[in-house]
């Protein structure tokens, strides 16, 4: 949740440089570029450390560190801290092209991992976070959705203020969701998403993520750390990458493969 220089700065100057003229984005438009930016963090391999602070309804606490692998299709997430779950390991494979995951569950004291299959299983929340194992591993949707785009708005992360683009999206008529609708800010320069919002099928807010720090890496603007809340039972996380790096090599497929999850060594990447 978890994905260079030259080329992208270029896009990008020619993207403001056309809306000066009057060009005109539509809301599918819009999506891919922020997909295709994405993209190109995502290149490649990457090791990182990550920290999840959770907020519950009635006033607790409780906080989570994370190492994380990955590469084009697959991540691997390692439970480092605390220690009664420490060696779980969280696995997704994306297929076809990106609009459907697998997932599995590893967990040490039953030695083998567990494919999570049932929407139920998927739906879970990750280490008691206001996020779901689908939030993070899921595929992408946006075909079963009607996008359209509804304006501008400034968006203030940092005391900078930004503008971005306000995508609506809608389920289709044939499809089953969590958030029917959704309203998605999108940084109109960089085309990262600074804020999102998701609505039940009572048209009631549901869920948001807000993008509270911004980082530079490889050239590239990318979120430092977000903000998910659960407004239905009251429950926020405050989600921190603390690390991002690229190892010396790609990382191997066989690191990815979930029958060998059992013989993962942490040590071997820093976690």
């Amino acid at each position: 949740m978890f994905k260079n220089g030259m080329k992208w700065t270029m896009a990008v100057a020619l993207v403001a440089l056309l809306g000066v003229a009057g060009f005109a984005m539509t809301a599918d438009e819009i999506l891919d570029r922020m997909e295709e930016e994405g993209d190109k963090l995502a290149e490649g391999s990457m090791i990182g450390l990550m920290r999840f602070e959770n907020t519950y309804r009635d006033g607790t606490t409780a906080g989570n560190v994370f190492g994380m692998l990955s590469k084009p299709d697959f991540t691997l997430i390692y439970f480092v801290e605390p220690a009664d779950v420490t060696g779980t390991i969280f696995l997704t494979h994306e297929i076809d092209d990106g609009n459907d995951s697998r997932m599995w569950l590893y967990l040490p004291l039953l030695g083998i991992p567990k494919e999570l299959v049932s929407d139920e299983e998927r739906g879970g929340s990750f280490a008691g976070s206001s996020m779901s194992y689908d939030d993070l591993g899921g595929g992408n949707k946006r075909d079963e959705f009607v996008a359209t785009l509804t304006g501008e708005e400034d968006i203030v992360v940092q005391g900078e203020t930004r503008t971005a683009y306000v995508i609506e999206s809608v389920s289709k008529p044939d499809f089953d969701h969590d958030h029917p609708r959704s309203l998605l800010w999108v940084d109109a320069e960089t085309f990262i998403m600074l804020k999102s919002e998701g609505y039940n099928d009572l048209g009631n807010l549901d869920s948001t993520v807000e993008v509270t720090a911004l980082i530079e890496f490889e050239g590239m603007l990318t979120f430092a750390e977000m903000l998910t809340r659960n407004v239905t039972d009251e429950s926020s996380t405050v989600i921190t990458v603390e690390e991002r790096r690229r190892p010396e090599g790609e990382l191997s497929d066989d690191l990815f493969q979930a029958e060998n999850l059992p013989s993962f060594d942490p040590e071997a990447w820093g976690f």
